[in-house]
């Protein structure tokens, strides 16, 4: 949250406006956390323009989130269909006055580079120790994070919710922690600093990367031309994605073990 706050303060200073900006806790690897800020957050707004679906966590090591799911398809695409679902209400009062909502799935150039199947096909072998690979994993998750916004797109398109989905570009924020963390171990903590700077040089600054996905929420083309289900490359470029998210099955069978799963946590603790 101070990490929040900061940037609050700095987007309070940039714009010259103090009210309306607001930071609220959420862990998408929590859905305990997911369901409490959607609680809060309809207890305060009754509308939702856009939806940017932008948490993440890549290359980890092996962990389970407090759920019992892989942490990176737990983190980067399980949270996010719930959260999405659990906003629906609000995206579509803002439907309701102005005419369409948004939608944006944040996804990488990663999932092209995914397990040979796309998607392992259980939750239990998603989970699995063994066989796992984090960056194997890393693109898993962010092809899950395509096909949900193509399944999603389809499902709420009579609704006037548009749902597209973008790849940011290599961006220099922390998401790379792992790596770093990786690179010292396998170096030392001063070669690890030495090379930060060089690693940072092909990166974009997130002011930068973060255009494309601001153009998936708010441009005037999208809204007119009711664009919905496709995929943007830096800057606000649509082109095709990987192969795999053109599997109709895949992509129902993501939705559905998604879906399961949550309905599943929800009965077992009582929400």
């Amino acid at each position: 949250m101070p990490k929040c706050e900061k940037a609050v303060a700095e987007i309070q200073e940039a714009t010259g406006r103090r009210d309306g900006i607001v930071a609220m806790e959420l862990d998408l690897s929590s859905f305990a956390s997911v369901l409490g800020f959607s609680r809060l957050f309809k207890n305060q707004y009754s509308a939702l323009d856009s939806l940017i679906l932008n948490a993440g966590v890549m290359a980890c090591p092996y962990a389970l989130t407090r759920d019992g799911l892989e942490m990176q398809i737990g983190t980067n695409h399980f949270g996010h269909q719930l959260l999405a679902t659990e906003l629906q209400p609000q995206l579509e009062s803002a439907v309701a006055a102005r005419g369409v909502a948004t939608v944006v799935s944040v996804s990488s150039a990663a999932h092209f580079d995914s397990y040979p199947e796309g998607i392992l096909p259980t939750v239990v072998a998603m989970n699995d120790q063994d066989s796992y690979s984090k960056w194997k994993a890393y693109g898993q998750s962010k092809l899950a994070n395509v096909l949900f916004a193509q399944e999603l797109a389809k499902r709420w398109k009579s609704k006037n919710i548009l749902v597209n989905v973008i790849h940011p570009g290599g961006v220099a924020t922390e998401l790379s922690r792992h790596l770093e963390a990786e690179i010292a171990n396998m170096l030392g903590s001063g070669m690890q600093q030495a090379l930060k700077p060089f690693m940072a040089t092909p990166l974009w600054e997130p002011k930068d990367a973060a255009l494309t996905q601001l153009y998936a929420a708010v441009s005037p083309e999208i809204a007119k031309g009711k664009i919905t289900g496709k995929y943007y490359h830096p800057i606000a470029r649509q082109t095709a994605p990987d192969p795999h998210a053109s599997n109709q099955t895949l992509q129902s069978e993501l939705w559905q073990t998604t879906e399961a799963f949550i309905v599943t946590w929800k009965t077992q603790n009582h929400t």
